[in-house]
């Protein structure tokens, strides 16, 4: 015959997660123990983005950016404003202004991620910052091609 304290002790141990088996953030659900995260990461592992849909976002402005430039600068006999592209492209062409171009996108990214580890917040700030700032060119430059477009030089 069960007494009330078997019963007790019973669900007790039903209840307490057992020592040999992981258990998930959701109560009474257990992994398989193959899911277990290692205590040390594997090699070449790295964590997840903190901001990857913004960063996405930047990537597709930079890309863009380029693009306009290029269009605008190749086809139409526009002039760069930026004097640092400007060098940049004027020393290297189009390639190089790809290359500068990206390697602003990478620096602002590893900077994101690099402030957002001890402070998320503010690394949300200075993407969105960025997002900002790489919109105001192609905003610019798209602004100008319809301009064009609308009105198309007299001949």
């Amino acid at each position: 015959m069960v007494g009330a304290a078997d019963v007790g002790r019973t669900l007790t141990t039903m209840t307490k997660p057992q020592e040999d088996q992981p258990q998930d953030s959701r109560v009474g659900v257990r992994r398989p123990p193959s899911s277990v995260p290692s205590p040390m990461p594997r090699f070449l592992s790295a964590p997840s983005l903190r901001f990857q849909e913004e960063y996405v976002w930047l990537v597709f402005l930079g890309g863009m950016d380029v693009m306009f430039t290029w269009y605008i600068l190749e086809r139409r006999g526009g002039e760069e404003v930026n004097p640092v592209a400007k060098i940049v492209i004027d020393s290297w062409g189009l390639w190089g202004s790809i290359a500068f171009k990206f390697s602003l996108v990478m620096f602002v990214i590893v900077a994101c991620e690099w402030i957002a580890r001890n402070k998320p917040r503010t690394g949300l700030r200075l993407i969105w910052f960025a997002l900002c700032v790489s919109a105001v060119p192609v905003v610019y430059s798209a602004t100008l091609l319809l301009y064009h477009w609308a009105r198309p030089p007299a001949l």
